[in-house]
């Protein structure tokens, strides 16, 4: 049985800027609530002590059934357990943390816990993946959009070199081996500066939170479709829900849907069609990304999360492979207690599945 210092407790709690509560849940009222609770909720302690009810009106309506099963889950576990939410008022919202534990005396069962006003950190994780996220799309962009004009110069100086070369003239058709090697250090460094960033991802541990899995889908379509490859390519993103919670890491989940995407780009024809979509089930979620590109060689399917060198293909328009890239996404699903597969017909198109648990 978990015993529990009532007077260190509540000691601390009166000294401490978070808030501080122990909760009766048999009796359905606080033991102990401090002030800070109160600054946080932006009520009147003496008030919520009278009716605790006034707290979970003030939590955010998307967020009360996770709540509840939040306190629920805490109840049955007998561990301490950490959880986030948000709180909604006329004009803002808040987000807060709340570490919380059981104490269970006889047949009297308690909450006992802190809470944490984490908005500002909050708000600034999200602005950082935001900014991560489109980092890396505009990486992907930047190399198909620099592929082309790139490969044309390097194609024309070859072209004029072979033409110098019957002249003689030495400085010329240096001039022009110049420019072939810079166009082609230019896209390797593009290439290598992506391949770089994504393998990070496979060595730094996941840090999960809870996230809106339809929000941050759809941000990054909206992000590709704003791009030039938007304009070559009709990119969507379809779900039935209008928000799905998960516990992601959004930033590294992000760079796998990034890299899928990009895949489906390099082997897919101009104007084709590629679709992200999200669906939820009872205890999942199943994300895919599905194009009508080429296909991929079912010669080349077993290998394809292996890393085999016999797998890796350059896209239609000659984009390199990075040589790892299904090898990381495996990993980083794998991370998130997820799992991939794919289907794949020649000609047809390509469908790649992740199931991640709720």
């Amino acid at each position: 049985m978990v015993e529990l210092n009532k007077e260190l407790f509540c000691n601390l709690g009166d000294r401490s800027l978070d808030g501080y509560f122990i909760f009766n849940y048999t009796a359905q009222n606080f033991s102990y609530l401090n002030k800070s609770i109160g600054n946080i909720w932006e009520l009147d302690p003496d008030e919520v002590i009278t009716n605790p009810q006034l707290l979970l009106e003030r939590v955010h309506p998307e967020d009360v059934s996770h709540v509840m099963s939040c306190c629920k889950e805490c109840l049955e576990a007998r561990t301490d357990k950490k959880y986030e939410f948000r709180l909604l008022f006329a004009n803002k919202e808040k987000y807060v943390r709340v570490i919380v534990f059981s104490v269970i005396d006889g047949d009297v069962k308690h909450l006992v816990g802190t809470v944490e006003d984490t908005t500002v950190a909050r708000h600034n994780k999200i602005h950082i993946e935001q900014i991560n996220a489109r980092k890396n799309i505009t990486l992907e962009v930047l190399a198909h959009d620099l592929k082309e004009p790139l490969g044309m110069m390097k194609l024309t100086a070859s072209s004029m070199k072979e033409d110098i070369s019957k002249t003689g003239d030495e400085q010329m058709i240096n001039s022009l081996a110049f420019i072939q090697e810079m166009c082609e250090r230019n896209l390797l460094l593009v290439r290598s500066m992506i391949n770089r960033e994504f393998l990070k991802s496979s060595v730094i541990e996941i840090g999960k939170e809870r996230a809106d899995l339809v929000w941050e889908l759809r941000d990054v379509v909206r992000f590709y479709k704003r791009s030039k490859l938007g304009k070559m390519k009709n990119i969507k993103f379809t779900s039935p829900a209008e928000q799905i919670y998960l516990n992601l890491d959004s930033m590294k989940f992000l760079q796998v849907i990034n890299n899928l995407i990009s895949n489906s780009i390099k082997f897919t024809p101009d104007y084709g069609n590629i679709t992200l979509h999200a669906e939820e089930y009872e205890s999942s979620v199943l994300i895919t990304v599905a194009d009508d590109g080429i296909g991929i060689p079912e010669e080349l399917q077993a290998g394809l999360f292996d890393q085999l060198p016999e797998t890796l293909r350059p896209g239609l328009k000659g984009e390199e492979s990075g040589g790892f890239g299904m090898g990381i996404i495996k990993a980083i699903v794998e991370l998130h207690q997820g799992k991939i597969w794919f289907k794949s017909k020649i000609g047809i198109g390509t469908t790649f599945y992740i199931e991640l648990p709720k």
